[in-house]
C-alpha cells in the first residue's frame, strides 16, 4: 500500500485530483448562479454536474498514464524509459557515497510566475552552502537543473547522479512572506527521511537557506569544520534584487557547449554591475564579474591591458570582502591563468578555492585545466573525472574531459565522453562535430567530419568557430569551392578556432582574419596578386592585434603565418622565434605544442625541411601535438610529403 501512494505521488496524480476538484466546484458554482439568470433549463446544470463526476475518475487515469514534460505530452512510461536512459558515468558503476546528496531544482509555487527567481534563489543558495562541506558528495547545479520539470523517478535520478539522497521542495511568496517546504528522500528506496515547511519574511531568505544546508548536512551525519559551519552562516547579500540579477548574469556566463559570445560576455557584465551597485558588499557579485573580464580578454574579445586591470581589481575586491570565498580565489585563480599563463600562481588560488568549495565542479574543471598546462597530464584527466563525478550533466566539464582525452591520444576514452555528453544534450552541436573530430585526429579521415558539419544549421557559427572547421577541412581536402562558399557565408570578421581541425594554425584563443583564409583560396587557386592583397590586409589585422598585446605568442605565431605566406623570409623566422620563446611547451604543455606545430609550418611554408620535420619529430606523439592523421591531410605539409622522414612521420599504426 505504502509503495501505491509512492506512485502516485511520482505520477502526480494527486496534483490532478486536486486542480479537478477545485475547477469543477468553480464550474458547478458558475452553472447554479448564472444559468437561472439566463433562464436555461435545470437539466444543463444537472448535466454540467454528471459530465464533471464522470470525468474525474478519466483524468485520474490520463495522468497515471501520461506527463507533461518538456518534450510535451508523453506517456510516464516512456519519460520514465528516458530517464533510465540518462548517461550512468563512473559513479554509479561503483558504490554509491552514503553522504552524497542531489538538490533538485526548487518548484515554484507563487501566484505570480515572475516570483521564479525566489524558488531558484533558495535552490542556488542551498546548494553553494551544501558544496562547501567536504564530508559531503553535492551534485552540482547544472546537472540537476535539468530536472527542473517532468516526471522525476527518484531512483532513477539517484542512480544517474550518484548519490544517495536527494532534497526536493516548493517555495512560494506571498507579498512580504514566503514559504519553502522541503523534504529528503532516500533515493534508493524512495522512503522521506525528513521534511519540514518554513515560514518566514522575505527579508530572512538567505538565513532560511543557511538554515536549510544546516540541517540537511545534520541529517546526513556529516561532519563540519569549524569554518564550515561559518560559512553556512555567511550570506551572498542582503538585496534580494541584486542576487536576482547576479543569477540573471551567472545564467549568461555558463559556456555549456553551446558557444560563447562577445554579447553573452556583455550582457552578463552588465547585469553584474548593476548589482554591485545595488550592493557594493556583494563579494560574489565581484567574483563573477572578473570572470567574466578575464574571460573576454582570453577568448581574444578585449586584448588590452585595461581588460585585465577590471578582472584583477574585482577579484581583489571580492578577497577584500570576503578573503577565504572560494568563487572569489577562484576569480583570481583566472586572472593569472588567462591574463600571464602563470600556473603556479593560479594553483595556488584553484588549491583555496577547492578548500572553500570542494564539491564545486567548476573549480575541480579549472583545476584540471590548470593541471594539464602545467604538464601534469594524469592528474588533470584525474581531478576532471572528479568534476563529472560532481557534474555528471555539465557539458563544460565533458568538453574538458574530452579535450584532454583527444590531447592525450586516448580515442577510445574521448569518443565515450562524447557519447555521454550527446545523451544529455543531442542538440550539442560542438559534440557532434567532435565526435567525428576524432576519426581526423587519430586516422587523417575527413569523411566523417564533413558529413557532420552538413548536418549542423548554418545559423550555428559562434566566434566563427564552425566556419574556421569548414575552412580548414575544404582546404585539407583541396575543395576550393566549398572553401569559397563557406568564408562568402561567414559573416564574422575574425574566426575563433575551437580545436576540432586538426593543429597546424590552429590558434584556439586567437581570432584569426577572415582575410587570411581569403588570402590561402586565393593562394589554392593560384591567384597569386589577390592572395598577396589579402594576407597584405591580415597583416594589418594582426599587428594592430599586436599593438594592445605585443608579448602574445599566438598573435605572433598568426603574424609569422602571413609573413611567411608572402615569402618574407626574415620577418617570418624573427617573429616564429619570438612566438617560440614566449610560449614553449616548458611554459605551457596545452598551447605549446600547438604553437610548435604552427611554427614547424612556417619553417615548411619557407623551405626550411629540415627543420620542419626535426621540429615534428619533437612533437609528434606528444600531448595536444599533431598526429600521423592530421600529418596525413593538413596542407601545411605539402612540401614535405616527398620525404620518407616525413612519410615515417605520418605512418598511422
Amino acid at each position: 500500500m505504502k509503495s501505491f501512494f509512492a506512485e502516485l505521488k511520482r505520477r502526480k496524480v494527486h496534483r490532478v485530483a486536486i486542480a479537478y476538484a477545485v475547477a469543477a466546484w468553480l464550474l458547478i458554482q458558475i452553472a447554479t448562479q448564472v444559468f437561472p439568470f439566463f433562464e436555461i433549463p435545470n437539466w444543463a446544470v444537472r448535466l454540467i454536474v454528471l459530465v464533471l463526476v464522470l470525468g474525474f475518475p478519466i483524468a485520474l487515469t490520463l495522468s497515471w498514464i501520461f506527463d507533461l514534460t518538456p518534450q510535451g505530452i508523453r506517456r510516464t512510461e516512456d519519460s520514465d524509459r528516458s530517464l533510465a536512459a540518462l548517461p550512468v558515468g563512473p559513479a554509479a558503476i561503483r558504490n554509491i557515497p552514503e553522504k552524497s546528496i542531489a538538490v533538485l531544482p526548487f518548484e515554484n509555487l507563487s501566484d505570480d510566475k515572475e516570483n521564479e527567481y525566489f524558488a531558484a534563489g533558495v535552490h542556488n543558495d542551498i546548494l553553494s552552502n551544501l558544496a562547501k562541506v567536504a564530508d559531503l558528495k553535492v551534485i552540482s547545479r547544472t546537472s540537476v537543473q535539468q530536472f527542473k520539470s517532468g516526471t522525476r523517478n527518484l531512483r532513477e535520478i539517484g542512480l544517474a547522479l550518484g548519490v544517495a539522497h536527494i532534497l526536493e521542495g516548493t517555495a512560494r511568496r506571498a507579498g512580504n512572506r514566503i514559504r519553502v517546504n522541503a523534504q529528503l528522500i532516500d533515493a534508493r528506496s524512495d522512503a522521506q527521511l525528513w521534511g519540514e515547511t518554513f515560514d518566514r519574511e522575505i527579508t530572512d531568505l538567505f538565513a532560511l537557506q543557511s538554515e536549510l544546508a544546516q540541517r540537511i548536512s545534520q541529517e546526513l551525519r556529516a561532519n563540519l569544520s569549524a569554518r564550515e559551519k561559518t560559512n553556512l552562516q555567511t550570506h551572498p547579500t542582503r538585496d534580494i534584487l541584486a542576487y536576482e540579477l547576479f543569477l540573471r548574469a551567472r545564467e549568461l556566463f555558463h559556456w555549456a557547449g553551446s558557444g560563447y559570445s562577445y554579447d553573452k560576455g556583455a550582457d552578463a557584465l552588465r547585469l553584474i554591475d548593476e548589482a554591485i551597485k545595488r550592493d557594493p558588499q556583494f563579494a560574489l557579485a565581484y567574483g563573477l564579474a572578473s570572470r567574466l573580464h578575464s574571460e573576454l580578454f582570453w577568448f581574444g574579445y578585449d586584448k588590452s591591458a585595461s581588460r585585465l586591470e577590471k578582472a584583477k581589481a574585482a577579484a581583489d575586491a571580492a578577497l577584500e570582502l570576503q578573503p577565504d570565498l572560494g568563487e572569489a580565489h577562484l576569480a583570481k585563480a583566472f586572472y593569472y591563468y588567462y591574463g600571464f599563463r602563470q600556473y603556479d600562481v593560479a594553483q595556488k588560488h584553484v588549491s583555496a578555492a577547492v578548500r572553500a568549495i570542494p564539491n564545486d565542479a567548476d573549480v575541480l574543471n579549472t583545476a584540471g585545466a590548470i593541471a594539464r598546462r602545467d604538464g601534469r597530464w594524469n592528474a588533470a584527466a584525474s581531478t576532471l573525472e572528479q568534476a563529472r563525478d560532481r557534474d555528471p550533466r555539465n557539458l563544460s566539464v565533458l568538453w574538458s574531459l574530452f579535450e584532454s582525452y583527444l590531447a592525450l591520444h586516448e580515442y577510445t576514452k574521448a569518443d565515450g565522453t562524447v557519447n555521454d555528453a550527446l545523451s544529455v544534450s543531442p542538440s550539442a552541436d560542438f559534440f557532434v562535430l567532435a565526435r567525428s573530430a576524432i576519426a581526423l585526429f587519430r586516422d587523417g579521415d575527413t569523411a566523417p567530419l564533413r558529413s557532420a558539419l552538413r548536418k549542423i544549421p548554418r545559423s550555428f557559427d559562434p566566434g566563427g568557430a564552425t566556419s574556421t572547421i569548414g575552412l580548414r577541412l575544404s582546404l585539407m581536402e583541396r575543395d576550393v569551392e566549398e572553401a569559397d562558399r563557406v568564408l562568402a557565408a561567414c559573416t564574422h570578421e575574425k574566426l575563433d578556432d575551437n580545436g576540432l581541425s586538426g593543429v597546424a594554425g590552429a590558434l584556439d584563443g586567437y581570432t584569426v582574419p577572415k582575410s587570411w583564409y581569403a588570402g590561402l583560396i586565393a593562394q589554392a587557386r593560384g591567384n597569386e596578386s589577390s592572395a598577396r592583397a589579402a594576407f597584405e590586409q591580415a597583416k594589418r589585422a594582426v599587428r594592430d592585434d599586436l599593438v594592445q598585446s605585443p608579448n602574445d605568442a599566438k598573435t605572433l605565431a598568426m603574424l609569422a603565418l602571413i609573413h611567411a605566406a608572402v615569402g618574407e623570409k626574415n620577418e617570418a623566422l624573427g617573429a616564429a622565434t619570438r612566438a617560440g620563446e614566449l610560449l614553449p611547451i616548458a611554459k605551457d604543455s596545452f598551447d605549446g605544442p600547438i604553437l610548435a606545430t604552427t611554427l614547424a609550418a612556417v619553417s615548411a611554408k619557407l623551405g626550411e625541411k629540415d627543420l620542419a620535420i626535426r621540429q615534428l619529430e619533437s612533437l609528434v606523439g606528444v600531448p595536444n601535438g599533431p598526429t600521423p592523421g592530421t600529418l596525413r591531410v593538413e596542407p601545411e605539409w605539402d612540401s614535405l610529403r616527398d620525404d620518407p622522414r616525413f612519410k615515417k612521420l605520418a605512418e598511422v599504426a
